[in-house]
């Protein structure tokens, strides 16, 4: 019994261990919050999302949506048709995690606004 205890730990402990590195992978690319945005408001086409934010070249699109794809993130629909068409679409993971990238977004804008009056605060000299 004491066994399955481990076995199960170390499940958890490397699942957790994937996702912490996937988290770090899409964070780390600047592209990822602005692309599982514009995939959530309905831009599913690689020539429309490319269009969205100057400096998204096509390689570097193609790369974060591979890495999505990866992570299941979002799934890939190729239609059989001439010439191709492609979209992509969140998974139910991805809406979860982009929730999630919601609420880190929210937290940043907190603290910089709580940033901000700090260091308003320390501009101006106490009352004495």
């Amino acid at each position: 019994m004491a066994s399955s205890a481990k076995a199960d730990s170390k499940i958890s402990s490397s699942s957790t261990l994937d996702l912490v590195a996937m988290f770090e992978d899409c964070l780390g690319c600047k592209w990822t919050i602005h692309l599982l945005a514009q995939i959530r408001c309905g831009i599913n086409r690689p020539s429309a999302l490319v269009k969205t934010k100057k400096g998204l070249t096509t390689k570097v699109l193609n790369e974060c949506l591979t890495r999505l794809v990866q992570f299941s993130i979002v799934e890939k629909l190729t239609y059989p048709e001439l010439p191709p068409h492609v979209e992509y679409h969140l998974t139910r993971f991805g809406q979860e995690f982009a929730e999630i990238l919601d609420r880190i977004e929210a937290l940043r804008d907190k603290f910089k606004m709580d940033s901000d009056r700090s260091t308003d605060n320390l501009k101006t000299p106490p009352h004495q």
